[in-house]
């Protein structure tokens, strides 16, 4: 083998172990990820990146229910009507709680007012379903099947088997004499026996006679607050704008004088009328 050959021969070998050098390094040599780039090797995983945790959406805050030393419980019968939006919108700002003795007349129209004061905060309680005082009143059959009647119609509505009561009239009234004697007797003492509550009203707003101005109404019910438990006779009927118009004010006296607003419950201390028949 001549000089020239053995030089050609050393050349490829030479060429050929750097090539191989070459291939090796690069095998080696780590990868640079930009940032913000994400690895091929690591998309093609089943393993997946965790997701950022939604965010939580606050529920907006129910009305306050605060018992006391003085107490002013807030009752509105013989609703729903057009106006009980508008109380409800009151006492919304005003963060108060109340309690509405319903009857039957005008609830289905009004299911979903209804609904609205069960979701924000207040006790749907329990009135008559026909209001007929001669019905009602005639028989003791009578009036627990218009009792059931109202509590089945507002358990369809909100889910609540509602056991809070106010007997038409209250329970001293007594025009039942004149359709069944000792009836409201009876009734209440079933009403006991069988763990309803029935409550009648130590304030009265006297909203209930006719058509009375705002102010008049704010000041039978601010001039007969007590210490205690004031539990205030308001109506939502549809011809009781003047209640709601005198609302807010009764609400701000209650709260510049030390009284808190909370909605009755079974545990509500009951305030019950001298029974008359």
């Amino acid at each position: 083998m001549d000089n020239k050959t053995k030089i050609i021969i050393i050349s490829l070998s030479i060429i050929f172990l750097i090539g191989i050098i070459l291939i090796i390094c690069s095998q080696n040599k780590p990868k640079i990820v930009k940032v913000g780039e994400i690895p091929k090797a690591f998309n093609n995983q089943t393993t997946k990146l965790p997701l950022p945790k939604k965010k939580q959406i606050k529920k907006e805050t129910l009305v306050k229910s605060e018992v006391s030393d003085n107490t002013i419980y807030l009752t509105f019968d013989d609703g729903p009507s057009h106006l009980t939006p508008q109380i409800l919108d009151i006492l919304k700002q005003e963060q108060v709680a109340a309690t509405f003795f319903v009857i039957g007349p005008s609830l289905d129209k009004y299911q979903d007012v209804i609904k609205r004061a069960h979701d924000e905060g207040h006790t749907i309680a329990l009135h008559s379903n026909t209001h007929n005082y001669s019905y009602i009143y005639s028989s003791d059959e009578n009036y627990f099947n218009d009792l059931n009647t109202i509590k089945s119609r507002i358990y369809n509505i909100i889910g609540v088997n509602s056991r809070i009561i106010r007997l038409p009239g209250g329970s001293s009234n007594t025009v039942s004499k004149k359709y069944n004697k000792n009836i409201i007797t009876r009734i209440t003492n079933k009403l006991t026996e069988n763990e309803y509550y029935y409550f009648d009203w130590n304030v009265d707003s006297k909203d209930a006679s006719g058509k009375i101005p705002a102010d008049k109404i704010y000041q039978n019910t601010i001039s007969n607050l007590h210490h205690g438990t004031n539990i205030v006779l308001m109506h939502d009927a549809a011809s009781k704008k003047s209640t709601v118009e005198a609302l807010s004010n009764i609400i701000k006296y209650g709260k510049n004088n030390g009284y808190t607003f909370a909605k009755i419950s079974k545990n509500t201390r009951t305030t019950h009328h001298h029974i008359n028949n």
